[in-house]
């Protein structure tokens, strides 16, 4: 999920985010509507601080007519006073029209705001595929010739990693299948084995080499911190969810 502070403040810089990305998100449109629900906000912040005042004026007004040195002055303080009582039934109503309106906007809001990506860094090359990569670096052993072709640097075609995970057994799908459905494999042996090292290379690269102090989290997390982290509602179809108020726990 992005700042929106900062979309405001640079909304150039999102909308070529955006476009590099080949999002199509309309962030003009989400810039109008954060504007139009914050000045709603703004004016019923405004209102019950206006209600505020009234109440205290009101007190004052009563004060004062209990002191009314003369007729005159009692009936123009008994005039401020039904002016003021008068005005939180108005009051009301435009509070009611503002909570409809911002009902109304804030999930027309929050639906273009779900979209936006983060831009990439400026140095990211764009590209519409992989054919547009750019070949940072190269290398091999001393052995291999990268003029030839792998079969003929080793005598043999290449296999592809599902195919090597398979022929060395690291890897099975149907009986992963079975426990959990779709898309779901087991590793095996060494391969369980490749998959804690890669882990623990990653862990070893951001803690000792980057500075990030590991924090051990909850596996089960809930729904608006997966959007705050910006992994919904893109990847809603990766996570497996638990209904926990169907279990009598909390939503």
């Amino acid at each position: 999920m992005i700042d929106l502070k900062r979309l405001r403040d640079d909304p150039d810089r999102f909308k070529r985010g955006a476009a590099n990305k080949g999002s199509a998100v309309d962030i003009d449109a989400l810039l109008d509507l954060d504007r139009q629900l914050r000045t709603c906000q703004t004016e019923l912040q405004d209102l019950v601080a206006e209600k505020n005042r009234i109440g205290k004026e009101i007190g004052q007004v009563a004060g004062r007519m209990k002191k009314a040195a003369d007729d005159a002055e009692r009936a123009e303080l008994q005039a401020s006073m039904k002016a003021l009582q008068q005005r939180p039934t108005a009051i009301k109503t435009r509070e009611a029209e503002l909570a409809a309106r911002i009902v109304e906007i804030e999930p027309q809001r929050d639906a273009l705001w779900l979209r936006i990506p983060q831009p990439a860094d400026d140095d990211v090359p764009v590209g519409k595929s992989a054919d547009d990569n750019v070949e940072l670096r190269r290398w091999n052993p001393d052995w291999f010739d990268p003029a030839k072709s792998f079969e003929d640097n080793r005598g043999f075609a290449p296999l592809t990693h599902l195919e090597l995970a398979e022929k060395h057994g690291l890897i099975e799908f149907q009986r992963a299948v079975k426990m959990s459905g779709s898309r779901s494999y087991v590793l095996i042996g060494d391969g369980m084995r490749l998959a804690q090292a890669l882990l623990r290379f990653a862990f070893d690269f951001m803690t000792e080499e980057n500075g990030f102090t590991p924090v051990y989290v909850p596996v089960i997390v809930r729904d608006e911190i997966m959007v705050g982290t910006g992994f919904f509602p893109e990847g809603r179809d990766q996570a497996y969810e638990i209904e926990e108020t169907k279990r009598g726990g909390r939503a």
